[in-house]
C-alpha cells in the first residue's frame, strides 16, 4: 500500500510538473507570445512541407472546425500561413512562418534542455535504469488505451459506423481468390450484417475470353458478382456491406477499382501492397476504402500519403498478420518473429491510428473461433476478418473438391510456399505443392495477372495453379488456406458461424 501511495504521489507530481514548467518556459518567452496550446499547434504543424488541415487535427486529436478557430488566430498573429492548392480548392493547406518555425525551434530546445538538465548528474548505468522504467510505464499507458479484457465478462462484436453506413456486425469475410469468395457467399455474409467480400483476383477465369481478353473478362466478371451480390440483400433487414478485395499488385489496378465503383460496391480492401493510388481512383463517390497492412509504419504511410495528396484518410484499417492464407505480407524469415508480436502490433497500430475519428481495427490472420475474437478484441481489434473458416460453408463459391481439402488436412499439412512474385504464401500441401518444392514447373502460358511476376524466371505459374484448383483439380493445384485450416471439420452455413461468434 505505501509502495502504491508513493508511486501515485511520484507520477501525479511529475505530470503536473513538467506541464507547469513547460507553461512557464512558453509565458516567460521574451520572443513570442503564445500559449501552451498554440504552441502545440505549430508543433503539429512542423517545419517541412505544408500539411493540410485534416492532417494537423487528426496529429492534435480535435476535428478541422476546432481547429480552424486556432489556425484563425495563429494567423493573424503571422505564425501560420494558409492557402487553398490549385487542382482541389476544397483542400486547405497550413505551414508555418519564419516566426512560426521560430518558436517551434524554441519549444524543441526547452525540451531538450530538461531533458539534459534530467540526466545530467546520472551515470550511464542510471540513465539505462531510468529508460527502462520509463519505458514500462509507457506502455502500461499505452496498454490502458486500448480494451484490456478485465475478468471474464466477454467483449461484443459492436456495431461499426463509418460515415454514412453502419456495419451491424463487423465480420469481415477475408477476400479469396481465384473463384473463392464471389457473390454467393459474399452476399450470404452481408445478409447477416458483416462485409461480405468478392476477390477480384481473375475473377474472369470461367468466361469465354478470360484467356485470350483476360482483362476484359475478369472486368466484366467483377461487375456481374457485385450486383449479383448487392441485388441478393437488397431487401435484407440489418444487412452489412458488399466489398471488393483488389490486389494492389494487379495489372489494370485502377481499372478494376473504377469497375468496382461502376457496379455500385459499397467498400473497396486492397492489399499486396500499398494502395496509394485508391483515393484518387474512388474520387467523387462514396465508396468506403481500406487498406491491408502488415504493421504500424504502413498504416503511417498510407494515412501520410492519402492525407497529403487527396485530403482523406482510411475509412477502416485491416491488419492482416502472418498466420493469414495466402500471400502474406512479410518475407518467410519475419513469419515467426511476427507472430510472436501479433498483438503487439494490434496495440502499435491502433496507437498510430487512434488521431483518425472513426477509424476502426479490423484484425486478420488466424482468427477462426469466438476465442480469438476475444483475444483480438481485447487488444484493441474494433472487427476481425475471417476467410478460411468460411471457406467450409455451404455458401462457399469454390468447388466441392476445394472444401474436402480443408475438411480432410491436418495441422502438419499447413505449408508456407514462395510465390513467384516473390513473398511466401500459405497453402494446404498437396501433390502439387511437393512437386514445386522439388524443382521448377515452367508456366506454359501467361496472362500477364501480377506486375511483380516474371514468367521467364517464374517457379509456377501462380494464376494456373489456383485455376486449377479452384475447378477441382486438387492434383495440380495450389489450395490457398490459413493456418488454422486443418481445425475445419464439418461443412457449416454462414448463418452458423455468425451465431457461433456473436453468441
Amino acid at each position: 500500500m505505501e509502495t502504491t501511495k508513493k508511486l501515485n504521489d511520484i507520477l501525479v507530481s511529475l505530470f503536473n510538473n513538467v506541464l507547469k514548467v513547460e507553461e512557464d518556459a512558453i509565458k516567460n518567452s521574451s520572443r513570442h507570445n503564445l500559449s501552451i496550446t498554440e504552441v502545440h499547434t505549430l508543433t503539429a504543424i512542423g517545419k517541412g512541407k505544408a500539411k493540410t488541415m485534416t492532417q494537423v487535427a487528426a496529429s492534435l486529436k480535435i476535428n478541422v472546425s476546432t481547429l480552424t478557430a486556432a489556425i484563425n488566430k495563429l494567423v493573424d498573429k503571422k505564425y501560420v500561413n494558409r492557402h487553398r492548392i490549385p487542382e482541389d480548392r476544397r483542400i486547405v493547406k497550413i505551414e508555418l512562418t519564419e516566426e512560426g518555425a521560430e518558436a517551434v525551434r524554441e519549444h524543441e530546445e526547452f525540451h531538450w534542455n530538461m531533458i539534459n538538465d534530467v540526466i545530467a548528474d546520472l551515470n550511464e548505468e542510471e540513465q539505462t535504469v531510468l529508460l527502462q522504467s520509463l519505458e514500462t510505464i509507457r506502455d502500461f499507458f499505452k496498454r490502458q488505451r486500448v480494451r484490456t479484457i478485465k475478468g471474464d465478462a466477454p467483449l461484443k462484436l459492436m456495431p461499426l459506423t463509418l460515415g454514412d453506413v453502419t456495419i451491424p456486425v463487423p465480420i469481415f469475410q477475408g477476400g479469396m481468390g481465384i473463384g473463392v469468395s464471389l457473390s454467393r457467399l459474399s452476399a450470404a455474409v452481408a445478409k447477416y450484417g458483416g462485409v461480405g467480400v468478392i476477390s477480384a483476383a481473375q475473377i474472369g477465369f470461367l468466361e469465354p475470353d478470360f484467356y485470350s481478353k483476360p482483362k476484359d473478362a475478369n472486368i466484366r466478371a467483377l461487375k456481374r458478382n457485385i450486383r449479383e451480390a448487392k441485388e441478393a440483400i437488397k431487401d435484407a433487414p440489418n444487412k452489412g456491406l458488399i466489398a471488393v478485395n483488389i490486389m494492389y499488385a494487379s495489372r489494370n489496378y485502377d481499372e478494376f477499382v473504377e469497375a468496382a465503383v461502376e457496379a455500385g460496391v459499397d467498400m473497396i480492401i486492397s492489399g499486396a501492397g500499398l494502395p496509394m493510388s485508391l483515393p484518387g481512383d474512388v474520387k467523387n463517390s462514396k465508396v468506403k476504402i481500406v487498406p491491408i497492412v502488415s504493421s504500424a509504419r504502413a498504416a503511417g504511410l498510407i494515412i501520410k500519403n492519402w492525407s497529403k495528396k487527396y485530403n482523406r484518410v482510411p475509412d477502416a484499417i485491416i491488419y492482416e498478420g502472418p498466420m493469414a492464407g495466402g500471400h502474406l505480407g512479410f518475407k518467410e524469415e519475419q513469419l515467426e518473429e511476427a507472430q510472436e508480436h501479433f498483438y503487439d502490433t494490434i496495440m502499435e497500430i491502433k496507437e498510430e491510428i487512434e488521431d483518425l475519428p472513426g477509424c476502426p481495427l479490423i484484425v486478420a490472420g488466424g482468427i477462426y473461433t469466438k476465442e480469438d475474437v476475444q483475444k483480438a478484441l481485447s487488444y484493441g481489434a474494433d472487427g476481425v476478418q475471417m476467410g478460411t473458416r468460411f471457406v467450409t460453408t455451404e455458401e462457399c463459391d469454390v468447388h466441392p473438391k476445394f472444401k474436402e481439402a480443408y475438411l480432410n488436412a491436418s495441422k502438419e499439412d499447413m505449408a508456407v510456399i514462395k510465390s513467384p512474385v516473390g513473398m511466401p504464401g500459405r497453402a494446404i500441401k498437396t501433390p502439387f505443392v511437393e512437386r514445386v518444392e522439388k524443382g521448377r514447373i515452367p508456366p506454359v502460358k501467361c496472362n500477364r495477372c501480377l506486375i511483380p511476376c516474371k514468367a521467364e524466371e517464374a517457379p509456377y505459374c501462380i494464376t494456373q495453379a489456383l485455376l486449377n484448383a479452384a475447378k477441382g483439380d486438387i492434383e495440380n493445384g495450389l489450395v490457398f488456406a490459413g493456418s488454422n485450416a486443418y481445425r475445419s471439420n464439418k461443412m457449416e452455413t454462414v448463418e452458423e458461424i455468425f451465431r457461433d461468434l456473436t453468441s
